[in-house]
């Protein structure tokens, strides 16, 4: 089958931590909202499309104790990642997340495929800079 690239998407929070934010407990704060376009995708390749999901936030306000979680969703409903760290001691955190999605054929096949990151604390830390992208390609090989 014929490789495809299909779509980059960036979506910024904010590039700097002049803008903060107090990150809420569960549901948490969005950090990134991006779509990724699978229109012209051949219908061969609908059911191989794969995204690489990565993002970052940077956490200030911190005191020790708390727990952050950050959470990617597949069109706002479907989990691709959860995961948490418990911090012990530090003040200020950029916490990295790098998530995988292999779509079904018809999440795939309607057009759009959205992805959603949040974040949520138990404390009171603030949100400085963050980001969030996904990369999609599609296509399998059998060469050598």
């Amino acid at each position: 089958m014929t490789k495809q690239f299909i779509d980059m998407r960036i979506s910024s929070q904010s590039a700097d931590d002049a803008n903060t934010s107090v990150i809420p407990a569960f549901p948490g704060i969005l950090i990134g909202d991006i779509g990724i376009q699978t229109t012209g995708v051949l219908p061969e390749n609908l059911g191989d499309i794969r995204v690489n999901l990565n993002g970052y936030a940077k956490i200030s306000g911190l005191d020790g104790g708390e727990t952050l979680t950050i959470r990617v969703f597949r069109d706002l409903t479907t989990s691709i990642l959860v995961t948490s760290f418990l911090n012990v001691n530090l003040t200020t955190y950029t916490f990295g997340f790098s998530a995988v999605d292999f779509p079904p054929e018809i999440v795939a096949g309607q057009g759009q495929i959205r992805y959603t990151a949040t974040i949520d604390s138990t404390s009171n830390a603030t949100l400085g800079a963050a980001n969030f992208s996904g990369l999609a390609a599609a296509g399998t090989t059998t060469e050598l």
